[in-house]
């Protein structure tokens, strides 16, 4: 017997983390590294490190920025609705094209 037996089975959970990037940017999930807090935020906010865009997402509180780590490394920050900061490591190549997928909205 399953659990979601009293689910709906058209609902789907909301993407998050590495899946959640991955779909934005149309990259493979193998190809995205997840970072420490402490190392995402010293290189973000310690390093003061150059912006390169923000994204909202229109139903939730979540948003997404980019940040120049080196010449061809980004650091993606994931803040979730309660505040809570997550950190990716992908390569600039991958970031060629900011989405704009209905959901989310270029914010800068």
């Amino acid at each position: 017997m399953s659990s979601h037996e009293g689910c709906s089975h058209g609902a789907t959970r909301p993407l998050r983390g590495k899946a959640l990037i991955a779909s934005l940017f149309d990259v493979d999930e193998d190809r995205i590294e997840s970072l420490s807090w402490s190392l995402g935020h010293r290189v973000t906010v310690e390093s003061d490190a150059t912006r390169l865009f923000a994204l909202d997402h229109r139903r939730s509180n979540r948003s997404l920025t980019a940040f120049e780590a080196t010449d061809y490394t980004c650091i993606l920050r994931l803040q979730t609705p309660i505040g809570r900061e997550k950190f990716y490591g992908v390569a600039k190549t991958d970031l060629s094209e900011v989405p704009e997928d209905g959901d989310w909205v270029r914010t800068d």
